[in-house]
């Protein structure tokens, strides 16, 4: 077996310590988009439900506009 250098055994735990800590930068990065994801899908669907809200309040509005009307001209 071929003896290795003292230099390049300091060399090759740097490289693994900093394949470590990329590696642990990595998983940290991944979790974090992926709960702003979560957060931004919950964002979303959010205002599809208050777009949801709008259109009813519209359209109730216009029902009972349109029922005072038909009540309010009823009597002529």
């Amino acid at each position: 077996m071929a003896k290795i250098p003292p230099g390049e055994t300091a060399r090759n735990e740097r490289l693994q310590k900093l394949q470590d800590a990329v590696d642990e930068w990595a998983e940290s990065e991944k979790t974090r988009l992926d709960n702003e994801v979560k957060f931004l899908r919950a964002v979303l669907s959010g205002r599809k439900a208050s777009d949801l809200g709008t259109k009813n309040l519209d359209k109730s509005s216009a029902l009972l506009q349109a029922e005072i009307n038909d009540f309010l001209n009823a009597g002529e």
